[in-house]
């Protein structure tokens, strides 16, 4: 089973880089943003010569087609894909894989079928994308562009829980994630009847060693079939993927 993974940072695409076992690699240079304005098309134009790209938006997607892109598109999860009927609209706009929604259960995604589609197994899910800067608010009303590396913050709620934000500030979004990353370990037998094209690794916040660290783990699991070593990350949540939605 192919392993993917999507990075948040250059730097930790460049330390999986390194590694034997991941088949492809989304970083910023070859992602398309989650929201696609009109200076975000000028942005992605040098993305045009790659062989692959991630796409998180109908916005983005059509992008891609006016401009004739002729490599493999891959849909983020942002773009729905519950049934045949959706992930057969993505495939007439050009899509070559789609990422399972991150609301279906195990059962769920039995029934949905998962032949073209990729697995998220790890990585922080996205609470919310919001164009309004968490930076600014929280910084009297100031606006300091990085766009290289943007920003990242907390946000505390009132159990004390943390929230971790990055700001795509070459985009002027921000995204808020879980307080703890989705991790499908514990359910390695159920990925495998499953049998999706691929599985997913997300990385967000974690440092170049964190993504070494987890990305290995996650070899030897799927690979190598080691299936008692424990993760390297202490707090994490199964997700939807056992628990129906609500």
């Amino acid at each position: 089973m192919d392993i993917s993974a999507v990075c948040e940072k250059k730097s930790q695409a460049e330390a999986l880089y390194e590694m034997d076992g991941i088949s492809r690699i989304f970083h910023p240079g070859n992602t398309l943003p989650y929201i696609f304005r009109e200076d975000a098309a000028k942005e992605c134009e040098a993305m045009l010569s790659m062989p692959r790209l991630l796409a998180r938006s109908i916005d983005g997607l059509g992008f891609l087609r006016r401009r004739g892109y002729k490599g493999e598109i891959y849909a983020d999860h942002t773009l729905y894909t519950f049934n045949k009927a959706s992930r057969g609209f993505l495939r007439s706009l050009g899509v070559s894989f789609d990422t399972a929604p991150l609301e279906l259960t195990f059962r769920e995604l039995e029934a949905r079928g998962m032949e073209g589609s990729e697995l998220m197994i790890y990585g922080r899910v996205p609470m919310m994308i919001s164009a309004g800067c968490v930076f600014r608010n929280t910084h009297d009303d100031r606006c300091e562009k990085d766009i290289e590396k943007g920003h990242e913050l907390t946000l505390t709620d009132r159990t004390d829980t943390g929230f971790p934000v990055i700001c795509f500030c070459r985009s002027c979004y921000n995204v808020i994630y879980n307080s703890v990353p989705l991790s499908l370990h514990a359910h390695a037998d159920k990925i495998s009847r499953l049998s999706p094209s691929s599985v997913r690794l997300y990385f967000t916040t974690e440092s170049p060693h964190e993504t070494k660290e987890t990305a290995g783990y996650f070899i030897r699991l799927i690979k190598d079939r080691v299936y008692d070593a424990a993760p390297p990350y202490s707090s994490y949540t199964g997700g939807h993927f056992i628990k129906k939605t609500e």
